[in-house]
């Protein structure tokens, strides 16, 4: 149960750290709402927030994480970490002021819809600056990958919290006095905070790297892993691109819909899978039980995304009201995101079975097949997106029809060149229909209670029990989990 205790330490740290996401984007959506400041912003922001995707919650910590774990048994770690962090470090500040440099053209490349509107100016201005996060959280990703190989899951997961909750305070203190550059100033600042959060943690393990020159043995083979690991979560995060390309040609809002329904998509998203991915990873290379660790991380993600998907399905609307619908943030706003979010949340499952699969990959150092699924899916979602979108008229609803429906092409492939297959598939199938009918009784309960907005703090909490208890009615042996932790507690506060 290592891998549910570390999978759970993530999940609760990038819970709390999506909380305080929703807490920036909520004072964002308060402040801004949707309009051409925030079509800029998100647009400025969408490469380096990328890069934060890319290296802290994939491609790094895939290369890297197998590697650093070897050289620990060996014990001569130091000079792999120090030849790693220097020249990853002369990397990442290339790439930083080449972005700087090169803003204008970034934007005209992932958004040239925007090039002949009134508002392209700023998202070049907003770009120079933002681009600076990009080393900080570069960096981010190192201490990440060295304290999960440690064991340590919940400090560097919540860093990002930190990152949020730094933008989140200098929006409020400075969105009436300066405008828009409060949100210039909150992710420089709080990219620098999000580094220096990893550090006390670093410095009690003796994992603080020193610049060297010389180039470590493994410097080499880090590299060969780090390419097609970061291009193959880089491909993933294609599809970011792909919406923001597209959207760019629509109305004004579009990216900013798009945007808003994508965070709150992104909260389970990133809780419950990310979280299990790599802790997977860091199980899977240490060669524990890979049989028993991949059916229990398929079982495990699909009782958690089928609730999820049905919920937000359901009660879109209200959630998005709940999140947003206040100040400049109107109700045809409300109403428009909430078909985004309703639609994005179609592909939860899949995009979540295909974030762990692609972990037990990276764990066989097979990091090519990883690449070509995402290469794949990315493809799928650029075609489908176009078609729902432009062609059938359904504007940004369309695109994100395209997302959702890359999830089934991309896991489809993972699965086909799963050659091993290592898993216990009628225990996977029995949970996966437990966890089906618990969904559809769920979703009936919240359609027959039909809440409003101020009411689904209960309604969803209610749909929590209903599920729950139909698990543990068909003996879903995941579902006696929450049972077993508190018994544990009790008993270890009965018998300190």
């Amino acid at each position: 149960m290592s891998l549910i205790k570390h999978s759970l330490s993530f999940s609760v740290a990038t819970f709390l750290s999506r909380v305080l996401g929703y807490l920036r984007d909520a004072l964002i959506a308060y402040y801004f709402g949707v309009s051409h400041i925030t079509d800029a912003f998100f647009v400025a922001f969408r490469l380096p927030n990328t890069f934060r995707r890319l290296f802290g919650e994939g491609g790094f910590n895939a290369a890297f994480v197998p590697i650093f774990a070897r050289r620990l048994k060996e014990g001569t770690q130091e000079s792999f970490l120090n030849s790693t962090f220097t020249y990853y470090t002369l990397f990442n500040l290339l790439v930083t002021l080449s972005g700087i440099i090169l803003a204008e053209w970034v934007i005209k490349l992932i958004a040239p819809g925007i090039a002949n509107k009134e508002y392209f100016e700023l998202a070049v201005f907003m770009a120079r600056f933002l681009f600076s996060y990009l080393f900080f959280v570069g960096l981010s990703a190192l201490f990440m990958a060295v304290l999960n190989t440690k064991g340590v899951f919940f400090v560097p997961a919540f860093a990002q919290a930190v990152f949020n909750a730094v933008m989140a305070l200098c929006v409020a203190l400075f969105a009436h006095s300066a405008g828009y550059v409060a949100l210039v100033i909150g992710v420089v600042f709080g990219g620098i905070c999000q580094l220096l959060f990893h550090l006390p943690w670093a410095f009690s393990r003796k994992l603080i790297p020193k610049p060297t020159l010389e180039r470590d043995r493994d410097l080499t083979l880090l590299l060969k892993r780090l390419v097609p690991a970061v291009l193959g979560f880089g491909v993933a995060q294609l599809s970011f691109f792909i919406d923001t390309f597209l959207a760019s040609f629509l109305t004004m809002g579009a990216i900013s819909y798009l945007y808003y329904a994508n965070r709150i998509f992104q909260l389970p998203l990133g809780a419950l899978s990310v979280g299990m991915a790599n802790s997977l990873l860091s199980v899977l290379s240490g060669g524990s039980d890979p049989k028993g660790n991949i059916t229990l991380a398929f079982r495990f993600i699909t009782l958690l995304a089928l609730p999820a998907t049905g919920g937000l399905v359901v009660l879109s609307y209200q959630i998005v009201d709940l999140l947003y619908g206040r100040g400049r943030f109107s109700q045809e706003d409300v109403a428009i995101a909430s078909k985004v979010l309703a639609v994005y949340s179609l592909g939860l499952v899949l995009f979540s079975l295909q974030k762990v699969l692609a972990s037990v990959f990276f764990a066989n150092g097979d990091t090519k097949t990883p690449v070509l699924s995402s290469l794949f899916a990315v493809l799928s979602e650029a075609l489908l997106a176009f078609v729902f979108a432009f062609v059938f008229g359904f504007g940004v609803v369309g695109l994100a029809f395209g997302t959702a429906s890359s999830s089934l092409t991309g896991f489809l492939f993972l699965l086909y060149f799963w050659k091993e297959r290592k898993i216990d598939l009628k225990a996977y199938l029995l949970s996966l229909l437990k966890g089906m009918v618990g969904t559809l009784l769920m979703c009936g309960a919240l359609i027959v209670l039909k809440p409003d907005t101020p009411q689904i703090m209960y309604a969803i909490p209610l749909g929590v029990l209903v599920y729950w208890f139909t698990l543990i009615a068909l003996k879903e042996p995941l579902a006696y989990l929450p049972l077993n932790f508190f018994k544990g507690f009790v008993k270890k506060r009965a018998n300190p």
